[in-house]
């Protein structure tokens, strides 16, 4: 099959796409060590030091757990651990079959794919999180991941 060629209006989309294809290597394997090993993952290891020193989530706190639920479907306990895996996932999959539909047709897929805007809103998305939770856990006493 013969590539189109057509122009991506974001000038990283190619970048962003060979990166994503490594993502999803990794991705892969990750799935493969949590689904044989995730309950001795999720269960034992030291957990988070900035939790355990200054009692608040960094914003990578409830990732793992995530990532966990995520791969035996529990999807809302994932975006309760934290929401940026379940958002990762989502836009990785659409990012790379857009791009693939692009690559491969004339027609299909959307060449104006906004990339690094997705990737700002993931950012949001990570620090928003961190900082409600951490309003939560300092004023209100309410935590997570216990």
């Amino acid at each position: 099959m013969t590539g189109y060629k057509r122009q991506f209006k974001d000038p990283l989309t190619n970048t962003w796409f060979k990166l994503g294809i490594i993502a999803g290597i990794a991705g892969l394997a990750a799935i493969v060590i949590f689904v044989i090993y995730g309950d001795s993952i999720i269960a034992g290891g030291p957990g988070c030091m900035f939790n355990r020193v200054t009692g608040l989530y960094c914003p990578g706190c409830g990732g793992t757990r995530a990532f966990y639920h995520a791969v035996h479907l529990h999807f809302f306990k994932s975006v309760l651990c934290h929401p940026i895996v379940m958002y990762s996932i989502v836009v990785y999959f659409i990012f790379m079959i857009n791009t693939l539909l692009v690559k491969l047709t004339e027609r299909l897929g959307f060449a104006g794919y906004p990339v690094t805007v997705t990737v700002y809103i993931g950012v949001g998305i990570l620090l928003g999180q961190w900082v409600v939770r951490n309003i939560l856990v300092f004023f209100f006493g309410i935590t997570f991941l216990q």
